[in-house]
């Protein structure tokens, strides 16, 4: 595949993943991903480098966002800015998260930035940074 399908792929799969998280569509997300997925929530809640969580395989990251999906109402990534990296394996996804959690209405904004790692179309690793102090104060994590 020249540089430019590869760059186009993985772009492709990356936007049909975050598109199928905000739809709550958990079949489209499972085409995107390899068997052998690993997704990494890598903010800290305490202040130390180690990532709050690591889901590894298609059937645990579907499992916890399939809970995330029925624990809210709504979800949208706005203002979405992809960038491929030069071998276009990595794509890089900025965005502001908005969410509503359906048991109390409440509204949990945040900012993300996704570092997807791709091959032959499929998403084989995610890692998620975003702020942990906006979601404590939404979903009452302890910090520290």
């Amino acid at each position: 595949m020249s540089p430019e399908g590869i760059h186009a792929s993985s772009l492709a799969a990356a936007a049909t993943y975050l598109d199928a998280f905000e739809a709550g569509d958990v079949t489209e997300m499972a085409k995107v991903l390899t068997d052998d997925v690993v997704h990494t929530l890598a903010m800290s809640f305490d202040g130390g480098t180690e990532p709050h969580l690591v889901l590894t395989g298609k059937d645990q990251v579907l499992g916890f966002f399939s809970d995330v999906l029925q624990q809210t109402s709504r979800r949208d990534l706005s203002d979405r800015r992809a960038n491929a990296v030069a071998d276009g394996e990595v794509v890089f996804i900025e965005a502001v998260g908005e969410a509503v959690l359906a048991s109390t209405e409440t509204l949990y904004r945040n900012v993300y930035v996704f570092k997807f790692e791709c091959a032959d179309g499929q998403v084989r690793r995610i890692t998620e940074y975003a702020n942990p102090v906006a979601a404590h104060k939404a979903l009452h994590i302890p910090l520290g």
